[in-house]
């Protein structure tokens, strides 16, 4: 079995942000490899937010490279982080694709594809606290604190 790649939700961000610029995962693994912020200002990002990644990465042992070509699952996700990577990494609007809460998410609508990269990425502090298929391939999902379903179990 291969072990999941962890990254940081912040190396995350930066990872779905770049790919949402335009970067493929093989253009960013290449400036990954060369230390190179170039591709990224290209696009239109900061490039210090890439040369503090890059240093970051390295710092926590973090394969950085192999995240954005591979996939990663976060190691810790915050609400608001969540909410953001949901946007960077899916396109959706916060106003009309999915509501937040307090350690909730409810009504995130996302095609089977997406939610199969939902499921990869998503730090185990969080769970799927309940799915409903929708008509054309796509499924409604409430997202919960793992702490928040264990407390309403018992």
């Amino acid at each position: 079995m291969i072990q999941d790649i962890k990254v940081s939700q912040w190396t995350a961000l930066l990872i779905e942000q770049a790919k949402r610029a335009g970067l493929s995962a093989a253009a960013i693994a290449e400036a990954v490899h060369n230390k190179d912020v170039e591709p990224f200002i290209q696009a239109g990002l900061e490039g210090e937010r890439y040369t503090n990644l890059f240093g970051y990465s390295e710092e926590h042992g973090e394969p950085l490279a192999q995240a954005a070509t591979e996939g990663y699952r976060m190691t810790f996700n915050t609400r608001n982080g969540l909410k953001n990577w949901l946007v960077q990494r899916f396109g959706l609007d916060e106003e009309k694709d999915f509501e937040v809460g307090e350690g909730v998410i409810h009504g995130l609508r996302l095609t089977l594809e997406q939610l199969a990269a939902l499921q990869k990425a998503l730090a185990v502090n969080w769970v799927i606290a309940g799915s409903r298929d929708l008509p054309g391939g796509m499924v409604e999902l409430d997202l919960s604190i793992r702490a928040l379903q264990s407390a309403s179990q018992t």
